[in-house]
């Protein structure tokens, strides 16, 4: 079986209401990104470094494997300050705060400000992460709080995805119990209708191995592995928020192999499980990458191992493979910093949950033909940034390839991965797309 399109250039119009223009976008949602400047996307090490150790060194090994921020816990204001000071030498920067406790934030408010805001490290505060629906007119209060005394450092709160791996009765169950909604979509609304945060950041981990792995190794040695049935639909709702709301959506990828619930665990992530995870983010329109975890806080610690950083401070081989992702990503960040979602479809024998199929009103009309042979399980993105369309298919299939055919109209070109684009004519009509790879094709806007 396979999917086959043939564009009639009868593509919807896009509302006004849902994708504001470039400048305006940028400035209000980077207000606080100095890197923005240089085309680089932000890329957050999630829980970094105990604050006894974090030196100016230890953050230029961050910087090193690609990272441009991390986020970062402390005792105190002063301690803040200290990290900060040794952010700047390194050249990073910090989203920083006194843990997870949004009333400890609020209390520490003045202090903590007076002590950070003026330091060139800070990007954000760090306030709590995956709060209960109920914990939302304290979250106000504490946001409130600080946006009071330093309007030009954001909040940063991140939230949970979807708890449901599939939708069963317990499932649902479990769902409500964590955040107090039955939906992810009902999460994100009404906590964002209660406090309007300037940025959407969530968390959801998608590739799980059909059997349980080697304590110690959690390396698939072979093994194959099967996505969360509904990450796709987290990233539908949350990019739809992030679009309707005119703020960025900040998206995670796993790096950290540890246990899971109930049965399947997060084995230690390949190339390809990197790329899946980036490129699906990417292609829903996030303007910033999370990578939980950068360290590993301790050895028992929920049966993590394999983090880029290890607890005994040594780098692991998922540091490598980190820092290539980073490196290729940010090759070809004009692509996706500021750009503006038309739309995100799917292609395969089945499609996953919440989303949508591409049909022929989709594509741009740059293109002439595409295909997804045998079924061939794909995400199709339609982006517009800096006076260009393009289109991005990403091979969603963790496992297999996929091959794509296509054609298209004169003057269209490859945007390949080192950041480099070369005419689409030149190549033959078939792209093979490895397990998680993409493809990007670029035309100026007619």
């Amino acid at each position: 079986m396979k999917t086959t399109v043939k564009n009639s250039h009868d593509f919807p119009s896009v509302r006004k209401s849902e994708y504001i223009g470039a400048v305006s976008f940028l400035v209000c949602a980077f207000t606080a990104f100095s890197s923005f400047a240089e085309a680089r996307i932000p890329i957050i090490g999630w829980g970094a470094l105990a604050a006894e150790e974090a030196d100016a060194e230890r953050y230029r090994e961050a910087k090193e494997a690609g990272f441009t921020h991390l986020t970062q816990w402390c005792a105190s204001p002063e301690i803040a300050r200290r990290l900060l000071d040794e952010a700047e030498k390194a050249d990073i920067k910090l989203i920083i705060g006194l843990g997870h406790e949004i009333k400890r934030m609020t209390a520490a408010a003045k202090e903590f400000t007076a002590a950070t805001k003026d330091s060139p490290a800070l990007e954000y505060y760090y306030i709590t992460d995956e709060p209960h629906i109920r914990l939302t007119n304290d979250l106000k209060r504490c946001v409130a709080r600080f946006e009071t005394l330093d309007p030009a450092h954001p909040c940063y709160v991140n939230l949970f995805g979807a708890l449901c791996d599939r939708w069963t009765r317990k499932d649902e169950e479990r769902q409500r119990k964590y955040t107090g909604c039955a939906t992810h979509d009902e999460y994100i609304r009404r906590l964002y209708d209660i406090v309007p945060l300037k940025l959407i950041s969530f968390d959801m981990y998608p590739v799980l191995s059909f059997k349980p792995l080697e304590d110690g190794d959690f390396r698939l040695h072979g093994g194959r592995v099967f996505l969360k049935e509904r990450w796709y639909e987290t990233l539908e709702t949350t990019s739809a928020l992030a679009r309707e709301r005119n703020i960025p959506m900040f998206a995670f990828a796993l790096i950290a192999a540890h246990r899971h619930y109930p049965a399947n665990d997060y084995p230690v992530p390949t190339l390809d499980h990197l790329r899946l995870q980036i490129y699906s983010d990417l292609a829903y329109g996030a303007q910033g990458l999370q990578y939980f975890r950068y360290k590993l806080a301790r050895k028992d610690y929920h049966g993590y191992n394999n983090a880029p950083i290890l607890f005994e401070k040594k780098r692991s081989p998922v540091f490598e493979r980190v820092r290539e992702i980073n490196k290729e990503v940010q090759a070809r960040a004009h692509v996706f910093l500021g750009a503006k979602v038309q739309g995100v479809w799917h292609t395969g024998i089945d499609i996953p949950l919440g989303t949508k199929r591409v049909d022929e009103k989709c594509l741009p009309p740059f293109v002439k033909t595409f295909t997804t042979l045998k079924g061939g399980a794909a995400i199709v993105s339609w982006l517009k940034n800096g006076g260009k369309d393009y289109l991005m298919v990403v091979n969603r299939d963790p496992n297999d390839d996929i091959t794509l055919k296509a054609t298209f109209a004169p003057g269209v070109e490859i945007v390949r991965r080192d950041g480099t684009t070369a005419s689409a004519a030149a190549y033959a009509d078939y792209f093979w797309l490895d397990p998680g790879d993409t493809v990007i094709f670029a035309s100026p806007v007619k």
